[in-house]
């Protein structure tokens, strides 16, 4: 374990015009979605020149196989005998909009606030931890455990960048997540899963027999009774309600959902989807809580569903469960470590040393938000979501004008040192 002198030159080492400096030049270089390569090459370069060994990482579009970017993986190399640590953060910004009322790759600096698109979702966040293993690297302090430094793509795409290290065997002992969090310590995150429903009727025009009738009921009108049974969007499903699960005491108002799309083609009008017109389509999104896994949501679903045909005979739907099939990005189970847990005391006394207050830990600075620690908590690394960036400085989000303090930032870069230095010792 590093001494306390040992930290004292970790912290010092970490400047608010260093922090500044890197987080300007990522603001700056546009990378959206499959469109990272720019800054993955500017990271990469930058993380070589502070010391860490850096390599490559080709990642395919999951939708289009002939469509790549890419993603550096830095690794400060440990002397061996401890435990290795993630530090994992996406390079497509979180939110991409029009409506600015500053240049969104200016990287605009007043009044101690770093503006831009990705200043703290999540550009901000690989900065923070690319400064924080750099003032270890310069300290001198040398760690027993590997530490990786992971920049990943396609955020946005449920986790591609993440989901493609986990599947090319990329594994620490523990992980960050560097999503923002208001630099509160998230060791509950909410789930999420996605659910298409098609609904289905035979053709029938104004004039129809008896029988013909029977078995008709609107497509649409379906919809709606599936809307109807499932609630309110953005209003918690209540327990005993029709999904089985139990309240999670970090989660007010969860679990919940949103409808996000419904399509229905009619012969008369251009057909968009591809769709015949006796089809309509709706896809939904549930928000989970620990406990609650895919085959529950599917099983409360069907249940849901038989409901409706029990009532109404003529009701015909198809199901898929995630929306997408089972490779669909937008399915993350719910995560939870516990408070206990060595990643959470050791990131909680190094928000409480840089800041000089008291850290908070639980699911409030992540509440309704899943981050790709969810990704790498299912596939068995302990991961905390922790970042700099307060979305309640925005009237709504997501939202034009993006913006972050740097003190913030600085603070995010010492605790993630301190934190680092202490569980890879």
């Amino acid at each position: 374990m590093a001494s306390t002198g040992d930290w004292g030159k970790i912290l010092a080492g970490i400047s608010d015009a260093q922090v500044l400096a890197l987080e300007q030049a990522a603001i700056r270089i546009p990378s959206s979605t499959f469109e990272e390569s720019d800054l993955a090459d500017f990271l990469a370069n930058h993380m070589s020149d502070i010391g860490l060994d850096v390599r490559m990482m080709e990642v395919t579009h999951p939708a289009k196989p002939g469509k790549m970017t890419r993603q550096p993986i830095g690794r400060l190399r440990g002397t061996g005998g401890g435990p290795s640590l993630m530090l994992n953060g996406h390079m497509d910004p979180g939110v991409e909009m029009s409506g600015w009322s500053v240049d969104p790759h200016g990287a605009k600096f007043e009044d101690g606030w770093v503006w831009g698109m990705g200043a703290h979702d999540d550009k901000g966040g690989v900065v923070a931890a690319i400064c924080a293993v750099e003032a270890i690297i310069r300290s001198g302090v040398r760690l027993k455990g590997d530490v990786l430094v992971c920049p990943v793509v396609a955020h946005k795409m449920g986790g591609a960048g993440t989901r493609a290290l986990v599947k090319a065997g990329v594994r620490t002992d523990l992980a960050i997540n560097m999503e923002h969090s208001a630099n509160t310590i998230a060791n509950v995150c909410v789930g999420i899963v996605m659910v298409r429903i098609k609904t289905k009727s035979p053709e029938l025009f104004f004039r129809y027999s008896a029988e013909a009738k029977a078995r008709y009921w609107n497509p649409i009108e379906q919809q709606c009774e599936i809307v109807r049974r499932i609630g309110p969007s953005l209003e918690q499903i209540p327990p005993g309600g029709w999904m089985t699960y139990v309240p999670h005491p970090e989660l007010p108002g969860f679990p919940t959902h949103t409808f996000d799309t419904i399509h229905k083609e009619h012969y008369y009008q251009k057909n968009y989807t591809g769709m015949s017109s006796r089809e309509c389509e709706i896809i939904f999104q549930i928000r989970t809580v620990p406990g609650q896994t895919l085959e529950t949501v599917r099983t409360d679903v069907v249940r849901l569903l038989d409901g409706i045909k029990k009532d109404h005979p003529a009701f015909d739907h198809e199901m898929t469960i995630p929306a997408n099939g089972i490779e669909d990005g937008w399915f993350q189970d719910p995560m939870e470590v516990s408070r206990d847990h060595p990643l959470v005391v050791a990131l909680a006394d190094g928000q409480r040393l840089a800041s000089g207050a008291e850290p908070v830990v639980g699911a409030w600075g992540r509440l309704g938000n899943v981050g790709d620690g969810n990704i790498l908590n299912a596939a068995g690394v302990p991961t905390v979501q922790y970042g700099a960036g307060d979305i309640r400085i925005y009237k709504e989000w997501p939202t034009p004008d993006e913006r972050v303090q740097l003190k913030d930032l600085v603070t995010a870069a010492r605790a993630v040192a301190y934190a680092t230095s202490r569980l890879c010792a």
